[in-house]
């Protein structure tokens, strides 16, 4: 788990595509597999620059077409387009809240276009069950804890998994003059949560497992109180009505509560959890867009991470494009919940730590005691030749 410290500017993406020349020559990496290689110019590439007439007279004519290609046809692992998406609409769940920072980031700064991609942006129905509609194909990708998938996906849902985006949106407070000082300490107690299958309800039910505690609701050994209205969280743990609340996404009133000094946050999955190293946002996409297209949805994985890479590099910008069309908040406010966030998007890092923490996770019981963590892992997550 890195620090909290946001990355250099130095290291953020350009925004323009560095894989173009100014002739439209494609750059190409020397190692396939690795996005940050070295790059050549490529033949392929150049005769593209050049232009269709001038490369089919560069190849001798005869048979010149054969060097020109609209694009790749396999992953850098040998994945296999069967049917091309490159020109169609690619619609992904519209960001909401400040945690989406590399959504916004990636669409309002061009990195999606400048990979060919014709992303849609739509809203989400309140109360919309988003995995299954990804699932269905109604939104072809979105973002959120890998937890969240794990069942639906272990259900049949068709979706997949590949490339987490960043850490630190999961939050557990209590109240500074209460008699809670750590995890151990919430049995028996109430837990306030925007819902028994959301990202904070899973994550800190691992939390409460390592503190020898049944995070399940059937077990009783803490009572799960929903509030589907987040803002209402910080009010209902100051008048008592729950004795910690778990919240997602960064929460400016329960920050602001810790500065003003009546609430104590026990766990994040930041730095304070031992399950820190689970990124707390992944890319969801529908199963059957990967099938056909794994090269368009690789494009789409990289555009994602370059955009979080670019906010972890320059919050006070990225402050700027969430607020008023994304966030309700003003930049000063969305601010500091951008600081709370570790921005280190990577497929690699989500593949390593998605079985064991299936493994884990069934222990809780929200998945059933009989799944096999290393099928359910296989099943869930999509290796795209990634390599970062």
């Amino acid at each position: 788990m890195s620090d909290n410290t946001p990355a250099s500017p130095d290291s953020a993406p350009e925004p323009e595509d560095q894989n173009v020349l100014p002739s439209g020559a494609r750059i190409e990496n020397t190692a396939a597999d690795d996005p940050d290689a070295p790059k050549k110019v490529s033949r392929r590439g150049l005769l593209t620059g050049v232009g269709i007439g001038a490369a089919v007279v560069l190849a001798g004519g005869l048979g010149g077409w054969a060097f020109i290609a609209s694009q790749p046809k396999k992953t850098a692992n040998g994945l296999a387009v069967t049917t091309s998406w490159a020109d169609k609409e690619i619609k992904i769940t519209s960001p909401s809240g400040v945690c989406e920072a590399p959504l916004v980031v990636a669409y309002e700064k061009g990195f999606f276009d400048k990979a060919g991609l014709n992303v849609k942006l739509l809203k989400t129905g309140d109360g919309e069950n988003v995995v299954e509609a990804v699932g269905s194909g109604k939104y072809t990708a979105s973002n959120g804890i890998f937890f969240n998938y794990l069942d639906p996906i272990y259900n049949g849902t068709p979706v997949k998994l590949s490339g987490g985006l960043h850490y630190g949106c999961l939050d557990l407070y209590v109240k500074s003059d209460g008699d809670i000082t750590k995890v151990a300490d919430l049995k028996g107690k109430k837990i306030g949560v925007t819902s028994l299958q959301g990202s904070s309800t899973n994550f800190f039910s691992l939390d409460l497992l390592d503190a020898g505690i049944n995070s399940s609701p059937e077990a009783k050994q803490v009572e799960w109180v929903v509030i589907t209205d987040q803002t209402l969280l910080p009010q209902a743990l100051k008048d008592g009505k729950v004795d910690a609340i778990a919240t997602a996404g960064g929460f400016l009133p329960i920050i602001q509560a810790v500065k003003d000094g009546w609430a104590t946050e026990i766990s994040n999955n930041r730095n304070l959890s031992k399950n820190a190293d689970e990124p707390c946002c992944a890319v969801v996409l529908n199963n059957t867009f990967v099938s056909q297209d794994p090269v368009t949805a690789a494009k789409l994985v990289t555009a994602w991470a370059q955009g979080s890479r670019w906010a972890g590099a320059n919050l006070e910008a990225t402050a700027e494009l969430e607020s008023g069309k994304y966030v309700a908040g003003k930049p000063e406010e969305i601010l500091p919940v951008l600081k709370t966030l570790t921005f280190r998007p990577s497929p690699k890092n989500l593949h390593k730590v998605l079985e064991p923490g299936i493994e884990k996770y069934i222990k809780t019981g929200f998945l059933p005691k009989s799944t096999n963590a290393k099928a359910l892992a296989d099943k869930a997550f999509v290796d795209l030749g990634l390599n970062f």
